[in-house]
């Protein structure tokens, strides 16, 4: 005999997740992200510190995301800079670490003819 206890968890539910995850996206807080999402207060801290069912780690993944959307963005920026320095430092920084797999195999390529 199986007997459920307790409620179920809203960190269960992938929807909530993604709402908060796009909340994050968008720069808000985690207080501001509590007080849409209606999260009691000391909730989100138990589950951070708790790490409760991974909540700790999503939440680094989400920092992690909304950082390098914001460098990718700034990069861009760089790229068509009027310093032609900056500019040919960044296309060669997104040659050597984005593009890095297909840039090598042909760079080895050009040097086997």
């Amino acid at each position: 005999m199986s007997v459920d206890v307790g409620r179920p968890s809203v960190l269960d539910d992938e929807q909530f997740l993604l709402k908060i995850r796009d909340l994050y996206l968008e720069y808000k807080t985690e207080t501001e992200i509590q007080q849409i999402l209606e999260i009691p207060k000391g909730t989100w801290e138990y589950w951070k510190w708790k790490n409760y069912q991974g909540f700790a780690d999503k939440m680094l993944s989400y920092k992690h995301e909304r950082m390098i959307r914001k460098a990718e963005a700034n990069v861009e920026v760089l790229m068509e800079s009027e310093d032609e320095r900056v500019a040919s430092d960044m296309s060669k920084f997104v040659l050597e670490t984005v593009a890095k797999k297909t840039y090598r195999s042909e760079e080895r390529r050009g040097g086997k003819e």
